[in-house]
């Protein structure tokens, strides 16, 4: 199961000056980085601060100097009276750490993280974040998807015509599926029926009650509580409907990065589309028996690093 990367302040920093420089507002940024973070994330003041520092010309992550400012602790006495006070305290923050030894910030958070090698975790819940994201988006397949480029290729002779190979045609006939996955697998794999739309209202009545049947099966107390969705900034997902049911499933929406680091746009429908590649459909029952097939056989661990990958490319922007 995946492990949420721990951030120190100034890598919260490093992602807010890159966020910044792709125009994105601190709230969302503040978002993101509560989704990554969790209990460690930098309050929402303190990220609109750095925002407004790098927006104006601002290039470091550092801190300035400040006369009066607390040294950095180095020394052991500093370690054993933070190691005494957390043992004491448990549920302190970093900033009470710093208060009580009368150290810097940034001081406390180096002897808790790399001196100690303490993280900090909500009790009784799995620390591995990554586990509350369910992401999805929608993607239409043919009935006979056009086999991929690759495997359209042939050894010939010299001068040898190759032969002709079914390529895409956006009339032919295929179904609209919305598709659900986490960290743990495949969620919900919804087609949309023939003639409909999908509009913010079928999104909110159909689809996400899909999800949320999937989680009451697995949690039958807490269902989609507590869990985050991240969808892309399409209209329907985007309408009232759709945000009023999201927050009677208790969930919580993730900002939607730029399109092309979706987990399924970068993994899941690739590879889906690339198993169907050459297959032939005769209707819609036959076409998601294979979808839910393969998504299925899929090894549960490939699901869990995408989103590890996921949030790699993230940072990286």
């Amino acid at each position: 199961m995946a492990s949420c990367p721990n951030f120190s302040e100034l890598e919260q920093r490093t992602y807010i000056k890159f966020r910044t420089i792709l125009e994105i507002p601190p709230k969302s940024i503040h978002d993101e980085l509560a989704t990554i973070c969790g209990e460690d994330i930098l309050s929402y003041s303190t990220v609109r601060r750095w925002v407004s520092l790098f927006r104006e010309g601002r290039t470091s992550v550092q801190d300035a100097p400040r006369p009066g400012a607390p040294k950095l602790a180095t020394n052991n006495d500093k370690l054993s009276e933070v190691r005494e006070y957390v043992e004491s305290f448990p549920h302190s923050s970093v900033e009470e750490v710093a208060n009580y030894v009368g150290i810097s910030t940034g001081s406390a958070h180096t002897i808790l993280k790399a001196d100690l090698e303490l993280r900090k975790v909500q009790e009784g819940s799995d620390p591995r974040r990554l586990l509350e994201i369910v992401t999805g988006d929608e993607t239409w397949i043919q009935f006979k998807p056009p086999i991929r480029k690759q495997d359209g290729k042939v050894w010939l002779k010299k001068g040898e015509v190759p032969p002709a190979v079914c390529v895409s045609d956006f009339r032919a006939p295929k179904v609209l599926y919305c598709i659900f996955f986490d960290g743990l697998g495949p969620v919900a794999q919804i087609p949309v029926p023939k003639g409909q739309t999908l509009t913010g209202q079928f999104y909110a009545d159909v689809v996400l009650p899909e999800v949320e049947k999937h989680y009451l099966k697995r949690h039958p107390k807490t269902g989609t509580r507590g869990l985050k969705i991240l969808h892309d900034n399409a209209r329907p997902h985007k309408s009232l409907a759709v945000r009023q049911k999201i927050k009677d499933m208790g969930m919580h929406e993730v900002p939607h990065p730029p399109y092309y680091i979706a987990p399924c746009d970068f993994w899941l429908f690739r590879k889906l589309k690339d198993n169907l590649s050459g297959r032939e459909f005769e209707d819609r029952l036959s076409l998601g028996r294979a979808i839910y097939k393969y998504l299925e056989v899929i090894p549960k661990d490939e699901y869990r690093k995408t989103f590890e990958n996921w949030i790699k490319r993230l940072i990286q922007l």
